[in-house]
């Protein structure tokens, strides 16, 4: 959900999931179609941002793709 100056309203779909080490854990970010993260979610490992993408949006783990 988002709030602003309209009220409550929900988040856009995503187009595309990112998952980014972040020191601490892992960030799982939602990006939008200009591929601006739109919303994210934090991780302790990576293993529980890939299970919240599966069971958030039915990404499995052979969809995944490594960036270079």
């Amino acid at each position: 959900m988002m709030i602003g100056k309209g009220g409550i309203a929900p988040l856009p779909d995503p187009v595309a999931l990112r998952i980014l080490a972040d020191g601490a854990g892992y960030s799982m970010l939602r990006l939008d179609k200009a591929g601006t993260s739109i919303a994210h979610t934090w991780h302790p490992t990576l293993e529980e941002a890939q299970a919240e993408a599966a069971r958030a949006f039915g990404v499995g783990a052979e969809d995944w793709v490594a960036e270079s």
